[in-house]
């Protein structure tokens, strides 16, 4: 489908899939000839920029602890460089980005969810280097690798160009890709290699190994480039590795992505129940007991199923994914996304979209005898739930080339609690509405973009 944002512009006239026919009516515009024409010639010269910010203000107003608003920023500023046009090498891209965040994004002290968050939010405030690498293309389009600093998520494994459409809890992976492994939050980045492979056009095989790094989580990466740029500071590796299809429109009147995956996590983590003398964490205290390798198997798909005109780019698109747990003790045991995507619900603004999903999480059995214990602990005889649910329901306004502003209503079963030092009973649900504007540079001033593979 296209980028909501509208960065890719209208789909063309083609004979094989659908086109954009309708103009979007916006509001006004940010683009500028002077600042265009300035972007074609760093393009024309092999020196691209991209970047985004996205503001988003929450509100809880019912249910959770209490009610209170958070409030987050997220500026990123990338350089791309086509290294055929500037140094004769070809296939050859280099990749640098920055980001900062900043803003109170954990909500969880008012809607008690420590995994529903403010979508923009990363591990920590600061200034951090979101990618360095080298992309190499070769055997004409059918071999990628692409190593340096970088991030499995943001497109990399189980992504979707749908997930960061919605405001909170799901972007840029399912949640549950997060919860249960050791990658870098998707506004950081450690040392990686991912090798991505093309038989086709429509299909593809990658995998990557990821340096498994908490130093990451510090603001400013403890300086860059600090001591973290090291190799001394691993802990253990996080290993993905995924199988896809997919089609866009101009090959397909009803576009489609399936994929599978796998991961491997070798760094050391915390047993959620046991201490290091095999009691129980939240009854005797002490230190949690150190385990090492996890592995999680996933799946995914989208598919526009439905369209008012079988040539045009509108249409509702139906998604999902589903993570297991498969060996160690993560978080959560199974996790599941489903959700729905209108794009362009009105022939006067082909461009805005409504957007509806959910995500639910399985917890693992010893996080549930935890939380229990932890109840048990404080006098009460409650039961922590085994399983928290969360739904969002938004409308993307796309008031102007690059700027969409999605007001949004998030709700949730079962607020887990689990940031919390001390678990209360009957928190049974949380309400939260919000509004994210975001605005991405290239869009938003006519600046041309390189052209990248991610699957």
């Amino acid at each position: 489908m296209p980028a909501p944002n509208g960065g890719d512009g209208p789909v063309a006239p083609n004979g094989k899939g659908a086109h954009s026919i309708l103009p979007q009516p916006y509001f006004f515009s940010l683009q500028f000839k002077p600042v265009a024409q300035g972007g074609k010639f760093l393009a024309d010269h092999g020196v691209y920029f991209n970047g985004w910010n996205i503001s988003q203000l929450n509100a809880n107003v019912g249910g959770g602890y209490k009610n209170g608003s958070a409030y987050t920023n997220w500026a990123l500023l990338g350089l791309n460089l086509d290294m055929q046009r500037i140094a004769g090498i070809p296939g050859g891209q280099m990749h640098f980005i920055i980001d900062d965040v900043a803003g109170q994004g954990r909500s969880w002290e008012y809607n008690a969810s420590d995994w529903s968050w403010i979508n923009t939010w990363g591990n920590h405030d600061g200034l951090q280097v979101r990618e360095f690498t080298w992309d190499q293309e070769l055997f004409n389009k059918h071999l990628f690798i692409l190593a340096g600093r970088s991030n499995p998520k943001g497109g990399e494994f189980e992504g979707s160009e749908l997930y960061c459409q919605f405001a909170t809890f799901l972007c840029s992976s399912p949640t549950t890709f997060t919860i249960d492994g050791s990658s870098p939050s998707f506004t950081v980045s450690s040392w990686s290699a991912r090798v991505l492979i093309k038989p086709t056009a429509s299909t593809y095989i990658k995998g990557g190994i990821w340096e498994v790094e908490p130093w990451v989580r510090a603001k400013n990466h403890n300086g860059w480039p600090g001591p973290d740029w090291g190799f001394d500071k691993a802990e253990g590796e996080f290993i993905p590795v995924e199988a896809g299809y997919h089609t866009d429109f101009t090959t397909d009147k009803y576009p489609r992505a399936y994929s599978l995956g796998f991961t491997y996590d070798t760094s050391i983590y915390s047993d959620p129940l046991y201490n290091t003398e095999h009691q129980v964490y939240a009854l005797a205290g002490g230190k949690a007991q150190p385990r090492r390798g996890r592995t999680t198997v996933y799946a995914q798909a989208q598919q526009m199923i439905w369209k008012p005109d079988p040539n045009d780019t509108r249409g509702l698109i139906v998604f999902g994914s589903a993570n297991f747990l498969t060996s160690g003790d993560g978080t959560v045991r199974n996790g599941f996304v489903a959700g729905l995507f209108d794009w362009g619900p009105f022939r006067s603004r082909p461009r805005d979209y409504v957007g509806l999903v959910f995500q639910s999480y399985l917890w693992n059995r010893k996080v549930v005898h935890s939380m229990n214990a932890s109840l048990q602990a404080e006098g009460y005889r409650n039961q922590w739930n085994s399983s928290e649910t969360m739904m969002e329901l938004n409308y993307g306004l796309n008031v102007a080339p690059g700027v969409m502003a999605t007001p949004y209503f998030e709700y949730i079963w079962n607020p887990d609690q689990l940031a919390s030092s001390r678990v209360l009973p009957n928190v049974k649900y949380a309400a939260q509405v919000g509004l994210m504007v975001n605005f991405e540079i290239n869009p938003g001033l006519n600046l041309p973009e390189l052209h990248r593979y991610r699957k």
